[in-house]
């Protein structure tokens, strides 16, 4: 009965068509562009030549917008996306630099398509300069994201990859995500032992239910907080043992950081250890978190678990199978 209940669960992964995958990479690669040349900005990162250098960007600016629109991108681009590439250089917006949590989603996306090799742990990120290489596309060039398009376009594509290997990758996604979450809910458990003891009329407008949806935790996970500190044991064992996290440390998600060395030793000859999830820095454990959500974006995206590209979106989806990966049953 075990083994008939998984495989039940494990139907239903189909992907969008390949030439859908590519517009969103395309989308995803122009807006990432330009969110490099803002960010450069933003940094004072600019030449000796501050006039030129400024001259030269806006001209790299404009030609980034043009081309949204002369290959056809802006049909297929959120509006988020297109206002930040329709605003003028150094006029973006706070929220706009946020678009930077989106490489990791580029990276799913060109995996999917074939363009990326593997998929990097959940803590570490892909390589930004090979993603951009990857698809072949120049930002400032509409031919080249038209060429990258066209491939995809026939009916003959095959696919790079196996259905056991999308499942394992959805799998990873899954339990990285719920680990995240998790990380996110452990900060919060005080406040919603407060808040569930004194319930009020309109719970969706509290600070709490803000903070949840700040960091797109689904509402009905707050319950499993209370328990987290006997779950997560539970979690990293179950991951482990299904084969979907490398690394068990300390009764929880392993985490492989790289030991402060001399700058002499090269880069090869670095020591590395394990560590548990949850003692590494705030700042870090963001970073992890940000990695988990991009990458389970592009998945439910990629694999119609949610309508249109919107992290917001996550939010509302607790998981791309049916049930998590880590608590379906065994299949032996």
């Amino acid at each position: 009965m075990a083994f008939r209940t998984t495989a039940i669960l494990r139907q239903g992964l189909k992907l969008r068509p390949p030439f859908e995958l590519a517009l969103r990479s395309s989308c995803l690669q122009l807006v990432l562009a330009r969110w490099g040349l803002e960010t450069a900005a933003l940094m004072g990162l600019r030449g000796e030549q501050t006039a030129n250098d400024d001259d030269r960007k806006v001209r790299a600016v404009e030609a980034i917008t043009t081309a949204m629109y002369e290959s056809g991108l802006d049909d297929h681009a959120t509006s988020a996306e297109k206002s930040m590439l329709d605003k003028p250089y150094r006029t973006w917006e706070y929220s706009d630099y946020a678009y930077g949590d989106h490489w990791e989603a580029l990276g799913v996306l060109q995996w999917l398509l074939g363009r990326q090799h593997a998929i990097p742990t959940y803590y570490s990120s892909f390589d930004r300069a090979r993603l951009f290489q990857n698809s072949g596309i120049m930002p400032a060039d509409p031919s080249t994201i038209e060429k990258f398009v066209d491939s995809f376009m026939s009916s003959q594509i095959h696919q790079t990859f196996d259905k056991q290997q999308l499942q394992r990758a959805v799998d990873t996604s899954e339990a990285w995500i719920w680990r995240a979450r998790a990380q996110v809910l452990l900060g919060l458990r005080d406040e919603i032992s407060r808040t569930d003891a004194k319930p009020s009329g309109n719970t969706q407008d509290s600070p709490l239910e803000a903070k949840l949806r700040a960091q797109n935790i689904p509402h009905s996970l707050r319950k499993m907080a209370a328990d987290l500190p006997k779950t997560i044991p539970l979690a990293a064992q179950r991951a482990h043992e299904k084969g979907i996290i490398g690394e068990v440390e300390g009764c929880d998600f392993g985490i492989v950081v790289e030991m402060k060395e001399d700058n002499v030793v090269p880069t090869e000859q670095r020591r590395s250890a394990t560590v548990p999830y949850p003692s590494l820095d705030p700042d870090h454990l963001d970073a992890l978190r940000k990695i988990a959500e991009s990458r389970f974006l592009a998945f439910a995206w990629a694999l119609g678990k949610i309508d249109k590209w919107c992290p917001e979106k996550t939010g509302e989806l607790v998981s791309i199978n049916p049930i998590n990966a880590m608590w379906t049953p065994d299949e032996n």
